[in-house]
């Protein structure tokens, strides 16, 4: 009897972490296949992951919009990670959208200084690392360019009207 529950015990152990590890996939081969091609400009993406603080930030009382990071990865145990460098979200406590709280003399930040509001309207502070789910428009920069100047190796993009859902 205790054999059998203890292999009982493994066994969805094993399913649990095999479903975990899973459970992303779909979004990490979303993040290649943006990062490939250009067959989804102006299209709605839908991926799963976390906020990450931007790498570079500049605001003044005018700004209307922050680009932050979105880091996904394939399971929450893969070290493999893929980072969306441009989600474009307004600033202001409305939904959907951000807001950076720095002291005006703060020149350094983490995510514990950025609060994010779902569609909703619920309040998220980033330090808590918690998963989202975002759809947003594919827009490509090289492909506002005049055709004989693009890059073809140049798939920077950037997603704009951002929904976030918590995941």
């Amino acid at each position: 009897m205790k054999t059998t529950s203890i292999f009982f015990l493994l066994l969805l152990a094993s399913l649990g972490t095999v479903t975990v590890s899973s459970c992303n996939g779909a979004s990490v081969d979303k993040v290649k296949a943006l990062e490939s091609s250009y067959e989804n400009q102006n299209q709605k993406v839908e991926l799963i992951g976390e906020f990450d603080a931007p790498g570079f930030t500049f605001s003044s009382n005018n700004s209307k919009a922050i680009r932050m990071h979105f880091v996904v990865k394939s399971s929450a145990f893969s070290s493999e990670k893929h980072v969306v460098t441009d989600v474009t979200l307004p600033m202001g406590a409305e939904r959907n959208s951000v807001v950076m709280n720095l002291a005006p003399d703060q020149k350094n930040y983490s995510l514990k200084d950025f609060t994010v509001y779902d569609k909703s309207g619920e309040k998220y502070n980033l330090d808590q690392h918690p998963q989202f789910k975002i759809t947003g428009t594919v827009t490509y920069d090289e492909l506002s360019k005049p055709e004989e100047e693009r890059r073809a190796d140049n798939y920077g993009y950037k997603l704009t009207d951002v929904s976030i859902e918590k995941d």
